[in-house]
């Protein structure tokens, strides 16, 4: 949780998401899966490199940025140890659009500058709490 909210303030403050604290998720979530939910890892790690794939075609094609992209697969990893790791990842990527989408909308709205970053981090971060909680 703490590593949540330092990634969290950092990409508000920084408008990045810096390695060292995105690639080190990747071991963790996985050495975590393989104890927690040892059945689960296989589905895991390929929702995370389906995470990956779709999060850089989003980086090319609309501007995500890479530590985002980064996030995302840590998080579809992370995800294993729920009971349905596939519905999870579906549903937490569901929130992380709305609660990202919310947050551009007003942005938008009060700023009306459209070329200006908007940290995704934390709406990835929101919808993986949401996630392990419902599932």
């Amino acid at each position: 949780m703490c590593w949540a909210i330092a990634l969290a303030r950092w990409d508000f403050r920084e408008h990045r998401l810096p390695d060292a604290l995105t690639l080190p998720a990747y071991p963790i979530a996985g050495l975590v899966v393989g104890v927690v939910a040892q059945q689960n890892l296989g589905v895991s790690a390929t929702i995370a490199v389906t995470a990956l794939a779709g999060g850089w075609i989003a980086h090319r094609t609309a501007d995500l940025g890479l530590g985002d992209v980064k996030l995302l697969g840590a998080s579809a990893l992370a995800l294993g140890i729920t009971t349905n790791p596939a519905g999870a990842s579906l549903s937490a990527l569901v929130v992380a659009a709305v609660f990202g989408g919310t947050h551009a909308a007003i942005h938008l709205a009060v700023t009306r500058d459209r070329h200006s970053h908007i940290p995704l981090g934390p709406s990835i971060l929101v919808a993986e709490l949401f996630a392990l909680i419902q599932g």
